[in-house]
């Protein structure tokens, strides 16, 4: 029976693994797993957000408040217990909602709170790439196929990290163009010179102006 340090990641009905945590941190910082992507311990059912998984929480920016002991905990299981995070909204016991900490802490939150956005991704259609990373693409959040060689995609990650997500799952001259139709932004790779110099010119150029 594998240990619960090695985990399964769940897309849509599809599950993928086991993988360990030290893999499962390689791919929350390259951006494949997302804080709500659904995980549990191998050969378990008892799917929850990576979020909330007390391994991966610092991943997402989640803090784990200490809470009272508990008298039947069982070595070696993982921790089920609903009320393990703290609640982003609750205010602090011992200090008034209003209390200059309170208002401080709520703005970092704030901050650093990230929003999801659409993107626009656009593959090589000749090596059909686009059918090859399905399961990169879906594991990042809600998406869907356009066309043979375009996915559309909602997730929490720059057009960088959508880019550098999906560019392990290609062949070393494949192409990948990134849109962030929320943000107005764009990442790329693997153009020929001509194309290369015209897509920097077009955007980075609409970009500074």
């Amino acid at each position: 029976m594998l240990a619960a340090e090695n985990w399964c990641l769940k897309v849509e009905d599809k599950v993928y693994g086991p993988y360990t945590s030290e893999q499962m941190r390689k791919f929350a910082h390259e951006g494949r797993l997302a804080p709500w992507s659904m995980i549990a311990p191998a050969g378990g059912r008892s799917w929850r957000e990576a979020r909330s998984e007390a391994v991966f929480a610092n991943f997402f920016g989640v803090q784990k408040t200490p809470g009272p002991k508990k008298e039947d905990k069982v070595f070696g299981k993982r921790n089920d217990w609903d009320d393990d995070f703290e609640k982003q909204s609750a205010p602090a016991n011992d200090k008034p909602a209003n209390s200059p900490n309170q208002v401080r802490q709520t703005q970092n939150r704030k901050q650093h709170e990230i929003q999801a956005a659409n993107f626009i991704l656009i593959f090589d259609v000749v090596s059909g790439a686009a059918s090859r990373v399905e399961a990169a693409v879906l594991s990042l959040g809600q998406a869907f196929r356009i066309a043979d060689n375009v996915w559309s995609v909602s997730c929490e990650l720059t057009a960088v990290g959508v880019r550098n997500a999906i560019a392990p799952y290609l062949r070393g001259s494949e192409s990948i163009f990134v849109v962030d139709a929320t943000r107005g932004r764009t990442s790329w790779r693997n153009y020929a010179p001509e194309t290369q110099s015209k897509i920097t010119a077009a955007y980075l150029t609409a970009r500074v102006a």
